[in-house]
């Protein structure tokens, strides 16, 4: 099973689209195509071997109840909110309806809990954040320079979906260089690094 990483420079705005503070200085960029993104993350985060994690993901905001309801019964820690947008709208017969956007944050305490969260929550073109620490954020509007704010320290480590499926930004100051995150990855993992 292969992964492609590329290291790359933090650049709000200009590369990355979330806000990180204080600016990290590397981002790696991981394509997981031959295994599938969501397998790439339950395998790094069960390698590292740090719970709880935290998951932040974007949910349809007229199913609440329904994911609601799927988290409780996994057992879970929870919150959901809505965070107010302009730029997502709706079409209906009365013209367009902005809509806020639905965002979950959850508290998984094993691996079970980490699998079934990923596959239940993982959806294209959403926002979806995986941090060994509880660290996200958000600002008064969703689409608006903060509106997706994470904090580091010196043991971050998060991952957050690109908006294509089967790519990951991975931002640590845990893991000081490739060498170091390819060292926990599992040895099943073709590392293939790109420049």
């Amino acid at each position: 099973m292969e992964i492609y990483i590329r290291e790359q420079v933090y650049s709000f705005n200009q590369e990355h689209d979330f806000l990180v503070n204080p600016s990290p200085k590397t981002v790696y960029e991981i394509d997981a195509e031959d295994i599938g993104i969501e397998e790439f993350f339950i395998l790094f985060f069960s390698s590292l071997n740090q719970l709880p994690l935290f998951i932040t993901f974007e949910w349809y905001d007229w199913d609440v109840d329904g994911m609601r309801d799927q988290l409780d019964k996994l057992g879970v820690i929870y919150t959901h909110k809505f965070v107010p947008q302009k730029t997502a709208y709706r079409m209906t017969e009365y013209g367009e309806i902005h809509f806020d956007i639905l965002i979950f944050s959850v508290e998984v305490k094993d691996k079970n809990q980490l699998s079934e969260i990923i596959f239940k929550s993982l959806i294209p073109y959403h926002l979806f954040i995986i941090s060994n620490q509880n660290n996200v954020t958000f600002g008064e509007r969703f689409d608006q320079e903060d509106g997706v704010k994470l904090n580091m320290n010196e043991s971050t480590t998060f991952c957050k979906l690109e908006y294509d499926i089967p790519s990951t930004y991975l931002v640590t100051n845990q893991l000081k260089n490739m060498d170091e995150l390819i060292a926990v990855l599992p040895e099943k993992l073709k590392v293939v690094k790109e420049d």
